[in-house]
């Protein structure tokens, strides 16, 4: 399977103090093909900076070049124009973008947002390819 990563899920995959890092480091190493894009490498430029990683411009770009030259890692050039998304809320612009551009190159869009996962336009497309924590049953249920 291919996959178009989301902003989300470079983030995990490259900051060790992010909750998912593990699981998302390894999920990046089990993955033969991967696509990034220009909107998901500022986006992770841009959060990386933040106060939430406080990353350096230097450290940010590093990160982002050694992605770059993981096996099974390609650019995806964005051929999709800002009228091209289906009629969504504010918030959820760039993720409708981001399902059509991988619809669009026969891609899934790994990422960590579960309500997305659910939206009817995203169906198919948008998944959270992370292992999913098992919750313990209370004892004495079976």
């Amino acid at each position: 399977m291919r996959w178009l990563l989301d902003v989300n899920l470079i983030l995990a995959s490259r900051w060790t103090t992010h909750p998912e890092h593990a699981a998302a480091k390894a999920w990046i190493d089990a993955v033969d093909t991967f696509y990034t894009t220009a909107i998901t490498e500022l986006g992770f430029v841009r959060i990386s900076l933040s106060g939430a990683y406080r990353a350096t411009w230097d450290e940010a770009q590093e990160t982002l070049k050694k992605l770059h030259e993981r096996p099974g890692h390609h650019f995806l050039p964005d051929d999709v124009d800002g009228v091209a998304p289906p009629k969504t809320g504010a918030k959820d612009t760039t993720d409708a973008h981001l399902v059509t551009l991988a619809k669009r190159h026969g891609l899934k869009l790994a990422m960590l947002d579960k309500p997305l996962t659910v939206q009817p336009w995203a169906a198919g497309v948008a998944q959270n390819p992370l292992p999913q924590p098992v919750t313990p049953r209370p004892k004495g249920k079976s």
